[in-house]
């Protein structure tokens, strides 16, 4: 089969784009998807770049134009947030703790986190609103477990530093989203088969890189989540 292993962080619109189309295309291409939170503002520490929106010609473009026009394009329902950018850390370790304590609620938490800061335009860094967004998903005994004890872990800070440096040190990264491509046989730590790619429209050179068809931004065969907007908390 084949694989993509998905790199993001939920302070980053551009990850929220290319995880609902990743996650409409993983029934259509019949490919094995792993969610990887990593901390975008470690990969630009480490990197030596700087995010677009601290240039001002870039951030003015990026908040006016780009994101609009994405969201339209791809059917995600985004509203620019009232403090930008916020630091993204303690999210970014809860979705690592939920990664490794309960996978299976990984990609419905991270889509959460994403509306509360993306789509409600609320701060990521108020405990109140991170237990609002997460209670539904992992139960409320697990979410302020999340939000008050596992996120200052050791075992969690060091996953996510080790997640981190090594997207930046193994794989190149320099930004968010970041994927790695594997076409089907190329899985086992085959170089050679495997690909990085980055950015959230680079889809039609994974589909040319699987072997699969490019449907559009929101393709209308097969299932995954059509909007990534369900109703608001």
């Amino acid at each position: 089969m084949c694989r993509i292993t998905f790199y993001y962080d939920v302070v980053s619109p551009y990850s929220w784009f290319a995880f609902e189309t990743l996650l409409r295309y993983k029934p259509i291409w019949k490919v094995d998807v792993t969610l990887v939170p990593f901390f975008l503002g470690g990969v630009m520490n480490l990197s030596g770049n700087k995010p677009p929106a601290t240039h001002p010609a870039k951030g003015a473009y990026m908040m006016s134009q780009d994101l609009p026009n994405l969201s339209k394009l791809y059917k995600v329902d985004l509203n620019f947030p009232v403090n930008f950018p916020e630091v993204s850390l303690k999210c970014q370790r809860i979705l690592t703790a939920v990664r490794l304590e309960q996978p299976d609620k990984l990609e419905d938490a991270s889509r959460s986190l994403w509306h509360l800061y993306w789509r409600d335009q609320q701060s990521m860094q108020d405990d109140a609103n991170l237990l609002r967004y997460l209670a539904p998903i992992v139960g409320e005994p697990k979410a302020r477990e999340y939000i008050a004890v596992r996120c200052n872990d050791k075992a969690i800070k060091d996953e996510l530093m080790r997640v981190t440096t090594f997207a930046v040190e193994s794989l190149g990264a320099f930004g968010a989203p970041l994927m790695v491509v594997e076409p089907a046989g190329g899985a086992g730590g085959n170089e050679e088969r495997s690909s990085v790619v980055f950015g959230s429209d680079r889809f039609e050179v994974i589909a040319e890189m699987l072997g699969k068809p490019y449907l559009g931004a929101v393709p209308s065969v097969g299932g995954g989540s059509s909007t990534g907007s369900s109703s608001k908390l």
